[in-house]
């Protein structure tokens, strides 16, 4: 198949689109609209900031009388929200990661006209714009410009026929977008090979007691960055990962996911692992026993013996009542990412904790 490239100004190509010389609506193609606010903001704040946006694929037919037709391929929501954005007054939301964009302009004089150095050149100063709830025409003219300036590059697919054309449909559709948790680890890039080391550890593989999914969903990474912020920053969890993983990347240290690290591999070589205990260590809650445990042998405790406190937890220690609660209370609560859950289900081991102590100490 025959395949040419070509760039476009933005504002040349949503003309394009907007005259329907480039089509929107092949059939097999999925209905624009599909993105939501945040993909949306992030897109346009690409632009404006003049960053990389994949190419826009088309496919390009010539009909039996001789009239050539483009349909997007591949792109249409990136297509649609940008025209949308251009022409349909969508505003940029509030919860935009980085509404301040940087740009340059004239410096007026008080009538309006550019103010000139000595030299006779115009002077220009750096300014911020921030673009939170603006729509297109609300941009300063500088910024508009940038947006309609902007180099998107189309890769075109020539000579195809209608069963071509849907075939490229589907090959270039046939993925998932990131989700949540995938997304939040993009935010902890500073430390992303850290956090890899810790989901290789053995723990995730002996002890997890997860989906298999789970390390190919992003969960393992959830999890072991949940562990750092609880084990060294447990004030700093957030409910909402990407927050708290952008708290992360700028303040934590090497040595923190490093200790995490290190707790993990010593928890797996003390275990009993029995399944009642192994069934302890799931998705919900392993980034909660894992501060635990660090609490426990941070008060003088051997490794070992953390296993003996899991063994009298599964077997009836989670039925203790601490402050008229028991774990159910916590651990069924439905809102398990809350952070008021995630402290009260830490406080509440570390209470058992003691009590385990000491039941221990009366049989000695």
């Amino acid at each position: 198949m025959k395949i040419r490239k070509q760039t476009y100004s933005l504002d040349q190509y949503l003309k394009l689109m907007k005259a329907e010389t480039i089509r929107t609506d092949q059939e097999c193609q999925r209905l624009s609209g599909q993105w939501n606010h945040n993909m949306v903001n992030e897109l346009i704040a690409t632009v404006l900031t003049d960053n990389y946006i994949p190419p826009i694929i088309l496919g390009e037919e010539t009909t039996i009388n001789g009239i050539t037709r483009q349909w997007i391929i591949d792109g249409l929501q990136r297509s649609s929200s940008l025209s949308l954005f251009k022409y349909g007054a969508t505003r940029i939301t509030q919860n935009i990661d980085e509404p301040m964009i940087t740009y340059q302009r004239k410096i007026l004089d008080e009538n309006g006209n550019a103010k000139r150095d000595a030299d006779n050149e115009i002077m220009w100063e750096s300014v911020q714009c921030d673009i939170r709830n603006k729509t297109y025409d609300q941009l300063p003219e500088e910024l508009r410009d940038r947006f309609d300036q902007y180099q998107i590059e189309v890769v075109i697919h020539q000579d195809c026929d209608t069963m071509e054309i849907s075939k490229l449909v589907r090959k270039f559709n046939n993925h998932k977008p990131m989700n949540s948790y995938q997304r939040a680890f993009t935010f902890l890039e500073n430390f992303a090979s850290d956090v890899r080391r810790i989901t290789e550890n053995k723990f995730f593989l002996d002890v997890y007691s997860g989906s298999k999914k789970d390390k190919v969903n992003g969960k393992f990474e959830r999890i072991a960055g949940n562990m750092v912020l609880l084990c060294n920053y447990p004030d700093k969890y957030k409910k909402d990962l990407k927050q708290g993983f952008k708290w992360l990347n700028e303040n934590a240290t090497l040595y923190d996911f490093e200790s995490v690290n290190d707790l993990l591999t010593r928890l797996t070589a003390s275990l009993e692992n029995s399944t009642e205990i192994k069934a302890l260590f799931d998705s919900k809650n392993a980034h909660i026993f894992i501060p635990a445990f660090k609490a426990f042998v941070e008060s003088g405790r051997k490794d070992e013996d953390f296993s003996g406190f899991l063994k009298w937890f599964v077997n009836g220690g989670n039925k203790t009542e601490v402050d008229g609660k028991i774990w159910d209370d916590w651990n069924l609560n439905k809102s398990s990412t809350d952070v008021n859950v995630i402290h009260g289900k830490i406080d509440h081991l570390t209470a058992l904790i003691g009590r385990y102590a000491e039941e221990i100490k009366k049989v000695a």
